[in-house]
């Protein structure tokens, strides 16, 4: 059953900071991989149960089930609980998608909540104690160092929760994911709307003249065919883009809804042009655009990107031969302009206009209109 609350409680942003556990001597980290494998087949039994109910509510699970977990791997309540509510987010996050098969985890990452962890200040050469305090997992005090990327959240103003993620990597390699939080901000009320346009060659364009990852494409290029951690690479350049956004005069950022934009092209590109394709990462930097909006307090909408370089403003007319290559030029009344800017003009007048696509415009001539005064 769900706690009722009276009041309820501010919003909170949540990141996490990885920390590796490579000082940990052998015997702490063969009893924390013990610990994780017996998490790991618990939760999938779970899975397995929930999955055949089809339940993935935000319920807890009935003590009737949490007890058939307990008395079948000899865990605790508390953890088999635990376990049993990860399963149900696992479900959750399953049925939600288009093709619905059941989860199979190939990962050994546990959550651990405040009663199984807490986290101290540690006097010598490590800044933290990781406390593992029983009701399932093993006691035991894990000392870490604190890293660049940490520090700089804790001076940033965020707060360390009493919640971890331990696991192992895919090399074996132990670590634990410390989560902070922070309260969100409201959201902004004065300032511009904007829209981006993404390109594979030529970044990210936006309505107000910014444009990020210029440097994408030609270090994709560059890329050998055995290269290894090109997407690492690729993943770095994009933090480092998206921390040059300014979005001081934005209160709404109106971008592309391109979730199955490769879907179904298996086939129809060549291999070599396929494999550079691959590091489009635009789902990657819709989320690290997600987290920047939300600390700034700016709203995010995805919208249609159907014929939004195709399409003018001006005329209100579309055809397909407006757009060739990088330029765009109507061919009713003339107007040219650069094919992604042009993009990232519509996609504001989407946002202006409140809607989701360009079929959905109520009236063109006066929402240009509107666009134009503002």
């Amino acid at each position: 059953m769900r706690k009722a609350r009276k009041h309820a409680p501010a919003k909170m942003m949540r990141r996490s900071s990885r920390i590796s556990l490579n000082d940990l001597n052998a015997g702490k980290a063969q009893a924390l991989i013990q610990f994780l494998r017996l998490c790991h087949d618990v939760t999938q039994y779970f899975v397995d149960l929930f999955w055949q109910r089809r339940d993935g509510s935000a319920d807890l699970a009935d003590l009737s089930t949490v007890h058939r977990g307990r008395d079948r791997f000899s865990t605790t309540t508390r953890l088999a609980q635990a376990l049993a509510k990860q399963a149900k987010e696992c479900i959750r996050s399953a049925l939600r998608k288009e093709q619905k098969r059941k989860p199979r985890l190939q990962s050994h990452t546990v959550t651990l909540y405040y009663h199984f962890v807490t986290i101290e200040s540690f006097d010598g050469t490590f800044d933290y104690a990781i406390k593992l305090i029983g009701s399932g997992a093993p006691r035991m005090v894990i000392p870490v160092r604190s890293t660049k990327h940490l520090n700089r959240l804790l001076a940033e103003g965020w707060h360390m929760a009493k919640t971890i993620r331990l696991g192992r990597d895919k090399k074996g390699r132990l670590f634990v994911d410390v989560i902070v939080e922070k309260p969100r901000p409201a959201l902004k009320t004065e300032g511009r709307v904007v829209g981006m346009d993404s390109n594979y060659k030529n970044g990210f364009v936006f309505s107000d003249d910014q444009v990020i990852g210029q440097t994408l494409h030609p270090r994709i290029q560059a890329f050998t065919k055995r290269q290894k951690h090109t997407h690492d690479e690729i993943q770095s350049l994009l933090g480092h883009a998206v921390k040059r956004l300014d979005l001081s005069q934005i209160k709404l950022l109106a971008i592309e809804n391109l979730k199955h934009v490769k879907s179904h092209k298996r086939g129809k590109f060549p291999r070599v042009f396929n494999r550079r394709l691959s590091h489009w990462l635009y789902a990657y930097l819709i989320a690290v655009v997600a987290r920047r909006c939300e600390e700034a307090g700016v709203r995010l909408e995805r919208k249609s990107p159907w014929k939004t370089s195709q399409w003018c403003r001006r005329c209100e007319r579309w055809d397909r031969r407006n757009r060739v290559g990088d330029r765009f030029c109507c061919v009713q009344c003339g107007s040219t302009d650069h094919a992604d800017h042009h993009a990232a003009k519509n996609l504001e007048l989407l946002g202006v206009a409140g809607v989701y696509g360009l079929r959905s415009l109520p009236n063109l001539e006066q929402c240009s209109e509107n666009h134009r005064s503002e």
